[in-house]
């Protein structure tokens, strides 16, 4: 087993491709095709079930809806005074006006309903003492026999089966009424009146044909007795079913599905029973419906596994192209890049995975490239600076011997300020010297610039102030030598101009970085000009004499040294009104 293992490892990535290809995608996509297709009738069946099972669950939350919607109609009415005041009043000369602001309430109550439920197709207010109302549609018809059933109810609620009236607005129409017999608030066995909700129909229809069209079959409502209250066959409605067989299934049991053949037809019968009213909604699918839903998804299956074949070629063409290829091409540009070729180069074509990993292998020879090229820059950088450590040193002690001796003499004539001076100047050269070292402490690094502003402040005199400010804890933080002084001396240089300034120079923590500000009160820069430091700064760019700029070389030397995230940056928005520079450096203790 394990030599059969090492076989398969060791073949060509083309072959183990193809091989896996068949093994794990064609083969148990035509088995599991087959599979579906000797299954698929009856599952199709049992979803088409559920389908319409929910279909009928969602008409049955609607149509309770609507019917409890009406019953709450009625069921206000029994508790407002106006209605019951309306309905037991009779018309003399003393109670008109009571009579008129009652029907006014009214009239508006049901104006507001019969507007916000389209459904309702008119409402009739009838009282004992003779006032009648009516809103919605005008409509006549033989009524008598529901209202007789209301009566002998005594404030029951009676829903009729579907019946036809004449509408004198639109001519025949049927409807489903609800009748009910309202009574006295003080005396509940007192009947004061009657209403009647008509609505339309169609609304019922429609909602019930939605899932079931006419030619896939028919759906009806059955009252709880088996008689028909709503039926496309006008003729069955307010008779009970023909068929006994199924009137019994839908009686006797609740929520059911079932088969049924009549007239010669097979149907798949679904029953759907109302909790609130009892009834029954019935759904008569004719079963070569369901049989006709399969038959286009069998073909559809026949056809998918025979191109399966045909796709599974395409598939390992497509296989080819899109990974082995880009793969092959990798690994023969990463064979150029193992003997020294650095112009080793994939081509991209894609944007997935493999695309991505050709991209990560350009950038790795472009960062490898820049690596070489920054070692070869730090060397080159590194033996002119080790040249001037070595001109610098030539004699060291000679030329602080001599500052000590003018220093003494100095003194010794009885100057101290210009003993003073040439003193600061000596540690100003001391601290200056590089000694091989290109890291310094913040503190030392500060300390030279102090030195630097005492010997200019001597130079220009009262109009030169400067402050120093260092956060606490930042002393021994790591700083290469002399990142701060050329940006004073710029500060004083190209800032004043013979003019009073004064100059901050701040270091503070940010996260874990070291923030160095330099900020003067000078003429700042002009908007041309820090453009084109900015470039310079961000795209290494422009005209020799910016790029030779100091605070270019400054940014240039802390890159090199500490990566692309630090260097300096020049905040927006100093045009002609003083200048800042800022460093930031990474934050670590000069060991």
């Amino acid at each position: 087993m394990k030599s059969s293992t090492n076989r398969f490892l060791n073949i060509s990535l083309r072959k183990k491709s193809v091989a896996i290809f068949i093994m794990l995608v064609t083969l148990p996509s035509l088995l599991i095709g087959y599979v579906i297709l000797s299954r698929y009738e009856s599952v199709l069946r049992q979803q088409y079930i559920d389908s319409m099972e929910k279909n009928l669950n969602t008409i049955e939350m609607n149509l309770t809806e609507k019917i409890k919607a009406i019953e709450d109609i009625s069921d206000y009415m029994i508790y407002q005074e106006n209605y019951r005041s309306f309905l037991e009043a009779k018309p003399t000369p003393g109670s008109m006006e009571q009579i008129y602001k009652d029907k006014t309430a009214i009239e508006g109550f049901f104006a507001f309903q019969t507007m916000s439920k389209h459904y309702i197709k008119s409402i009739s207010l009838q009282g004992v003492g003779g006032n009648e109302l009516q809103m919605g549609e005008p409509v006549k018809g033989f009524e008598q026999p529901w209202s007789d059933l209301a009566k002998a109810d005594r404030g029951g609620i009676v829903w009729t089966d579907s019946y036809s009236l004449e509408s004198g607005w639109t001519g025949s129409k049927r409807v489903i009424s609800m009748f009910r017999v309202i009574n006295s608030f003080e005396k509940p066995s007192s009947p004061v009146g009657q209403v009647i909700v008509r609505l339309n129909e169609s609304e019922f229809t429609d909602l019930l044909t939605t899932p079931v069209p006419k030619d896939q079959g028919s759906i009806f409502i059955v009252r709880p007795n088996g008689s028909v209250l709503l039926h496309p066959n006008e003729k069955l409605v307010g008779k009970p079913y023909p068929d006994r067989t199924m009137l019994q299934e839908i009686v006797t049991k609740r929520n059911n599905v079932f088969s049924l053949r009549e007239e010669g037809t097979s149907y798949v019968v679904f029953n759907q029973h109302m909790k609130s009213t009892g009834w029954n909604i019935v759904a008569m699918v004719k079963d070569e419906t369901i049989v006709e839903k399969t038959k286009a998804i069998k073909a559809s299956l026949q056809i998918l596994i025979l191109v399966i074949l045909v796709l599974g070629l395409l598939a390992l063409i497509g296989f080819e192209l899109a990974i082995i290829r880009p793969i092959l091409e990798l690994k023969k540009e990463t064979h150029r890049l193992k003997h020294g070729d650095f112009s080793a180069q994939v081509e991209v074509r894609s944007r997935d995975e493999v695309g991505e990993l050709g991209r990560q292998f350009n950038n790795m020879v472009t960062t490898i490239k820049d690596l070489i090229d920054k070692k070869y820059k730090l060397e080159i950088r590194q033996k002119d600076s080790d040249l001037r450590i070595l001109q610098s040193q030539m004699d060291p002690h000679f030329l602080y011997n001599t500052l000590d001796t003018i220093r003494w003499t100095a003194r010794l004539e009885q100057a101290p300020e210009t003993s003073q001076l040439i003193e600061t100047l000596s540690r100003f050269f001391r601290m200056g010297m590089d000694s091989g070292k290109h890291h310094t402490t913040l503190a030392g690094e500060m300390e030279f610039v102090r030195a630097y502003l005492n010997l200019q402040q001597k130079r220009m005199g009262s109009k030169l102030r400067f402050s120093l400010f260092m956060e606490a804890s930042l002393e021994d933080a790591a700083v290469l030598k002399k990142v701060i002084q050329p940006l004073v001396e710029n500060s004083i240089k190209h800032g004043f101009k013979r003019q009073a300034g004064k100059i901050d120079v701040r270091a503070y923590r940010d996260g874990m970085n070291l923030i160095i500000d330099v900020i003067d009160s000078g003429t700042g820069f002009s908007m041309e000009k820090w453009r084109l430091i900015h470039q310079a700064l961000q795209k290494r760019t422009g005209d020799k004499s910016v790029l030779d700029h100091a605070i270019c070389n400054i940014h240039e030397r802390i890159q090199l040294v500490n990566g692309s995230g630090y260097g300096v940056e020049l905040p927006v928005g100093q045009f002609n009104t003083g200048a800042c520079v800022r460093l930031r450096l990474p934050l670590w203790k000069n060991e």
